[in-house]
């Protein structure tokens, strides 16, 4: 029996792996910011505006879809989620409408929200029925992230490449990469239906009769338990913060006048860098500990934002700040999620991990208005506001045990 255990966690391993690097084959990753503002002729206010509908809609659903994981199964949320996700990009490739990009944001948000936490938590489960340790799951949550850097690494230079090979014409071009990773997440999804969820886990599932009310505190633990508290609002704000980099490096290259050709390689190199990171994240932790490991994956972006808005028209330093914050942000998302597993029970696991996910979306969501009107009227400015609040939130999150 213990063998067959084994065997099917290596199964799931196996098509978990292959599921996160289809799932993230963005080939419209680095061009984003173009496929607003030339695609669809939108000002920096109205592109964060769109996206905030998306992360407000993200929020909506996070609890609801929660349920979904807890009570049916990881196996079917992650189906549905990448299917329904990537209609959303078939729409967002093919058609320039507002009132369809809106449903595009709305689809895509409960596409992602049954995604979120629903894979960490398969992958944590998978691994706890065979025994893992925690930091031999803390490494194979860096590995399933390191498949899906991978993923990136490869899409991002192919989707600006194509962009900027005149093979098809630029706006279509630009529709095209979104279409395309649609695709990628309907492969997906028939990947990911080969995985067989942990026996233990599967039954608890029918047997948890959850209510909305159930879910919803399920999803404030994570803000009401004292030993999830900080730890929570660390992940969920020092993420909103750095996520933001993922839409500024596109805008920081374009005002240092980088061919948009370059966009994907500049964003293949972080990712690069992120993915050898997460291989090494379980050296890192041993060197310097695993919440001094959290502590500088927060401030160092705060201050590499700082550099940024210091240093605006020097390419080198620009890159430097790109680089960093993105790395960062990659690095220590595994580990925070792996340290709040540690905590959770196994039914509540997915709707408390979305619950973290959902607070994130908030933060992010305030920010994004606020990004775009700043960024129509002074980028300098965006980079020194985030960089400041994101130096002030990590040392107030700061665990006091920085050593272990």
């Amino acid at each position: 029996m213990q063998i067959e255990f084994k065997t099917r966690y290596k199964i799931n391993n196996f098509f978990l792996y292959v599921f996160g690097f289809f799932k993230s084959l963005q080939f419209f990753g680095s061009l984003c910011v173009p496929f607003y503002l030339i695609r669809l002729e939108l000002s920096y206010t109205w592109m964060f505006a769109i996206e905030t509908i998306f992360s407000v809609c993200v929020f909506i659903f996070e609890i609801p879809t929660g349920i979904i994981a807890d009570k049916f199964g990881r196996k079917i949320s992650l189906i549905l989620g990448s299917l329904l996700f990537g209609f959303s990009f078939l729409i967002l490739g093919f058609f320039k409408t507002i009132p369809l990009l809106i449903f595009s944001q709305i689809i895509g948000a409960v596409g992602i929200s049954l995604i979120s936490g629903a894979d960490s938590s398969l992958i944590y489960e998978n691994a706890n029925s065979v025994g893992k340790t925690q930091e031999e799951i803390s490494e194979i949550a860096s590995r399933y992230s390191g498949f899906k850097t991978l993923a990136l690494l490869i899409a991002f230079p192919v989707g600006s490449l194509f962009v900027s090979s005149g093979i098809m014409e630029y706006k279509a071009a630009l529709g095209f990469v979104f279409a395309l990773t649609g695709i990628g997440l309907f492969v997906a999804a028939f990947f990911i239906s080969f995985v067989k969820e942990p026996t233990c886990i599967e039954k608890s599932f029918h047997k948890t009769k959850s209510s909305l009310l159930e879910n919803a505190k399920g999803c404030l633990q994570a803000f009401i338990n004292p030993s999830l508290q900080k730890i929570s609002l660390n992940y969920s704000i020092i993420s909103a913060f750095t996520f933001l980099m993922f839409w500024f490096y596109q805008s920081l290259l374009f005002e240092n006048k980088v061919d948009i050709g370059w966009n994907g390689f500049v964003a293949a190199g972080f990712n690069l860098g992120a993915s050898l990171l997460l291989f090494a994240s379980g050296f890192i932790q041993k060197k310097i500990g695993t919440k001094r490991t959290i502590f500088l994956s927060a401030l160092i972006p705060g201050l590499l934002y700082i550099l940024i808005f210091a240093f605006y028209n020097n390419l080198v330093v620009i890159l430097i700040g790109i680089f960093g914050i993105t790395m960062s942000k990659l690095f220590r998302e595994p580990i925070m999620i792996t340290q709040m597993n540690t905590q959770i029970e196994d039914k509540n696991r997915a709707t408390v991990l979305s619950g973290v996910s959902m607070f994130s979306r908030i933060i992010t969501a305030i920010f994004y208005p606020l990004s775009g009107l700043l960024m129509d009227t002074n980028p300098k400015i965006t980079y020194l506001v985030v960089g400041i609040a994101t130096v002030i939130v990590s040392i107030l999150l700061k665990e006091k045990n920085s050593s272990t």
